[in-house]
């Protein structure tokens, strides 16, 4: 048996079924990654089976004693205790050990002489012990996985409560690794990684050797780190024991097949229901007629195949702007007081497009949120175009369980009809049970594309975007991507994606530790 043996799966999500009896297996040290389109389960299948969730029909199987450990998109982290507290809670069972093993030894002192022995036995034993599990490694391990992953730059006494939801997402991940667990599950683990940190990581898990399940959009690193492929397509599990180049290659003739089986078996149902219509009552015929509808109930109808929701998103341009479109004057941001980044001069030109660079936490955000007037600037000055109209789509935002696509658009366009709206939502990609669904429950790529669609409806000529890659498939950001370069106006963007950026950015603005930004 593997480590974890998943056989005909099913589960439904608002009375729609998403996998059809699919299995799924993990054996001790495979490296899988998870792929599919925005919206097919993925997300779902690994709550799943972390026991997140409870499926409707088949099992999910861990072998006993398999730890695993879990890294959800949209993670939830305690805050109220500071970066090196939380990450060593990981050693804490050690570190009552050590105590117990110095309080043996302490003892060697003072105790009677025929308990010497016995003393010193016992703290020799957890001393062992200690070894084994690389203890006296501790401070070596944790400062490889925090210098790897950046959070050294942010102090390890500060608070989590003090760190953006994309450093804290860090620190989880950099948790999750010390744990070491039999199986690691991480769902999206790059969204807040920049690409020395994303790097750091494939680099990792090639050499982790223990067995992951890994969801991602960044296909560079599924390149990196994919020796299994495990597809989700069609509400079908398809294992594919390769790297995901040649898994690419046979999903495409997969795909082809299929089409294929699908519209030969249509055209065969088509016929064959038209014959039993046409010979079931005839006395001659009859027979036949009912061996074959025998023969059509028994058949399995293969789903529809589903191919990629696509997005067709136009950012509607409102009007012409001066030359000077944003002007950034000795600007210095930061959170009360706390100066984050110092004397930024910057200049953004008319139908100029400029990229924000810089790793995690130096003040990417921080900027775009000044210069909205979400922040007060600690000094210096940024000064709009009195022309310039604005459409931004922040980093993260929180869902009640109420909201759905629709309500939520309809809250900034009350007469709006649902009609309307539906059309504006399926553009992009969200499209019938969908956009009745609470937004809570919808997958992150899903999440994305709904707040997309409500950038659709505003006539702007800047648009401002902090990481809208996040979640979203290879597809979509292809058509992020089209929609951003046709935009005629102005854009400022953040995302840690290289590939994204490349060829549609005139300008980089990059921030280093201890420098300003420069163009």
């Amino acid at each position: 048996m593997g480590l974890l043996e998943v056989e005909n799966l099913e589960f439904k999500y608002a009375d729609q079924g998403l996998y059809n009896k699919i299995s799924f297996r993990i054996q001790p040290k495979e490296h899988i990654v998870l792929v599919g389109d925005n919206g097919c389960g993925k997300s779902t299948f690994m709550n799943l089976i972390a026991k997140n969730l409870i499926p409707d029909a088949g099992s999910i199987v861990w072998l006993n004693h398999v730890r695993f450990g879990y890294l959800d998109q949209q993670l939830k982290v305690k805050k109220d205790i500071s970066i090196y507290e939380y990450l060593t809670e990981v050693f804490a069972p050690l570190l009552e050990k050590e105590k117990l093993m110095n309080s043996y030894y302490e003892a060697l002192c003072t105790c009677a002489e025929n308990e010497y022995e016995k003393y010193l036995t016992r703290a020799q034993q957890i001393q062992e012990e200690l070894e084994e599990n690389n203890f006296y490694q501790m401070n070596s391990t944790l400062g490889n996985v925090v210098n790897g992953l950046g959070i050294n730059q942010y102090g390890l006494e500060t608070q989590l409560h003090h760190l953006s939801g994309g450093q804290r997402a860090k620190v989880y991940l950099a948790k999750l690794l010390l744990e070491a667990p039999d199986v690691l599950l991480m769902d999206e683990p790059t969204n807040f990684l920049d690409t020395a940190h994303i790097e750091w990581l494939a680099k990792y898990l090639k050499e982790f050797d223990k067995a992951f399940v890994v969801i991602s959009h960044d296909e560079e690193f599924l390149r990196e780190i994919g020796e299994i492929v495990y597809c989700l397509s069609n509400k079908e599990m398809v294992r594919y024991k390769m790297n995901y180049d040649l898994y690419l290659k046979e999903k495409a003739i997969r795909d082809e097949q299929y089409q294929n089986a699908f519209e030969n078996q249509k055209k065969w149902i088509k016929k064959t229901e038209e014959f039993i219509q046409k010979n079931i009552v005839r006395a001659t015929t009859s027979k036949q007629a009912k061996s074959r509808r025998k023969m059509l109930e028994r058949v399995k109808v293969l789903e529809a195949p589903k191919n990629h929701e696509p997005m067709h998103l136009k950012f509607p341009y409102s009007k012409e702007l001066g030359t000077e479109v944003l002007k950034l004057k000795a600007l210095t941001v930061g959170y009360q007081n706390k100066i984050v980044l110092s004397n930024i001069d910057f200049l953004l030109k008319h139908n100029e497009k400029v990229v924000i660079l810089g790793h995690n936490g130096i003040g990417k955000s921080t900027i775009l949120k000044t210069i909205l007037e979400v922040i007060p600037a600690i000094s210096g000055e940024y000064i709009w175009s009195p022309s310039a109209d604005l459409n931004y789509f922040p980093q993260e935002e929180e869902y009640d369980s109420i909201t759905t696509p629709i309500s939520y658009l309809r809250r900034f366009y009350p007469l709006k009809t649902d009609g309307e709206l539906r059309t504006i939502l399926a553009s992009a990609g969200i499209k019938g049970e969908l956009a009745l669904q609470p937004m809570a429950n919808l997958s992150g790529g899903q999440q994305t594309k709904v707040r997309l669609a409500l950038m659709t409806m505003k006539k702007s000529n800047v648009l401002i975007f902090d990481e809208p890659t996040n979640h979203l498939d290879v597809f979509s950001k292809e058509e992020l991507w089209k929609s951003i370069d046709a935009f005629p106006g102005s854009v400022i963007l953040v995302t840690h994606e290289t590939e994204f950026y490349d060829g549609l950015v005139d300008l980089e603005l990059k921030f280093e530790e201890e420098q300003n930004g420069r163009n």
